[in-house]
């Protein structure tokens, strides 16, 4: 077949262009280090990087996730345990106070202290995050939830509501406790109900108390409070001592003309559903009166925190060193080991919380060392591999060139 000059020339400049367009590529995949820069490259492998970065930038957005709930439970923990250290301190200023041969000035030292304990407690309950949200709000994060009102009592404003992050593939971390929760969650040491004292003057060796007062019988429990128990004259009894417990509607039981229970101290004794044990020595003439805030037939279990703090600061105003004040710092120091007992379980579950965000970092961790490893085997360039390849494409270019200068040159002219 024969050949033209100018096909000739063409098909050698064709040759010598594609040689040097794929020097060019390979250059520039060793310039960048990847073997796959379009999709035109490797379509395949392409689709697969594509799958992999997607992976690599979800788990880029849950690490993210993770960090801004580590923050905000840290910030909670921080403020849990600044909220047991403050319990403890008060329950150290109650048991100093306690104190007969203390003089009025001193007893107003301890006023000032346990009001700046509350004011920070008040302060910790109204924490914000880095974005100014305060986390025990709930669902309500831009506004105060705790606020102190006129007579010094202090109303949540917030709701019950938990904020969830996802952290991972169907994995919700919740990243705040609620203040219902935290400051009015604290379980009642009492069981149902809170107790108030009125005992005569009578100097006793071991206080009047209530250990429990808890409903253990729903079906027969009426919300009939509250329940007055009064301590009479009682011959009979051991001690010259018996009561009778009237509930809200003037009932009396036992109801007359039955006699008053006699009172031995650490019997449990059932009214309206509610079992009630009473400790500690009785004068006639002692009054006890168990009520609760709850009326809805399940009685009140739980105590909140700034309804104690308020309790221990009526004591100190008023004089707690007689038989009634004394009963009454059993119940407040009691509420504020309860306080301090559940502060701790709600850090201890924060706790848990950060562990399973650190587990879920880590499997994160591990998945995108996988995934980079898979994506780099499809996308990367094997530096050895190009070199090689490069140099035969250099040669054979080279080689095309010259081959071309020299065939252009000849003429038979050259050979006459």
């Amino acid at each position: 077949m024969r050949v033209a000059s100018f096909q000739f020339i063409q098909r050698n400049l064709n040759n010598i262009s594609a040689r040097t367009s794929q020097a060019n590529e390979q250059l520039g995949q060793m310039s960048s280090g990847k073997r796959v820069e379009h999709a035109s490259d490797d379509p395949v492998s392409a689709n697969g990087i594509l799958n992999y970065k997607q992976e690599l930038r979800k788990l880029e957005q849950y690490q993210n996730n993770i960090n801004l709930a580590e923050n905000r439970l840290r910030r909670e923990e921080w403020a849990l345990s600044s909220a047991e250290t403050i319990t403890q301190q008060v329950k150290e200023i109650m048991l100093g106070a306690n104190n007969p041969a203390m003089t009025q000035q001193e007893r107003n030292a301890y006023k000032e202290e346990l009001q700046s304990r509350i004011d920070e407690m008040l302060d910790l309950a109204n924490t914000q995050d880095e974005f100014g949200q305060y986390i025990f709000g709930g669902f309500q994060t831009d506004d105060s939830p705790f606020s102190r009102q006129p007579d010094g009592t202090v109303v949540y404003g917030g709701d019950g509501g938990q904020r969830d992050m996802m952290v991972g593939d169907n994995v919700r971390v919740g990243i705040n406790h609620s203040g219902e929760l935290v400051f009015g969650g604290v379980p009642n040491p009492r069981g149902d109900f809170t107790v108030s004292y009125e005992l005569g003057s009578q100097s006793r060796e071991d206080n009047l108390r209530v250990e429990r007062a808890h409903i253990n019988d729903k079906s027969s429990f009426t919300d009939a409070h509250p329940y007055t128990i009064d301590f009479v004259t009682d011959p009979n009894s051991p001690d010259g001592v018996a009561f009778t417990i009237t509930d809200a509607g003037g009932n009396v039981v036992p109801a007359p003309p039955a006699d008053p229970t006699p009172y031995v101290p650490g019997d449990t004794v059932t009214v309206d559903g509610v079992d009630i044990t009473i400790k500690g020595e009785a004068k006639v003439g002692d009054k006890v009166t168990l009520s609760s805030d709850v009326k809805d037939g399940t009685g009140q279990d739980s105590r909140n925190v700034f309804d104690v703090l308020k309790r221990a600061k009526d004591w100190l105003e008023s004089d707690g060193h007689n038989p009634s004040g004394q009963s009454e710092m059993i119940e407040v120091l009691d509420e504020l080991d309860a306080m301090a007992g559940h502060f701790t379980r709600v850090r201890a579950d924060t706790g848990n919380r950060m562990q399973r965000l650190e587990n879920q970092q880590l499997t994160h961790e591990d998945m995108s060392l996988t995934l980079n490893k898979l994506r780099s085997g499809m996308e990367d360039l094997d530096y050895a591999k190009a070199t090689g390849e490069f140099s035969q494409t250099m040669v054979a270019l080279q080689a095309t060139q010259t081959m071309f200068g020299k065939v252009q040159s000849m003429s038979l002219f050259n050979y006459i």
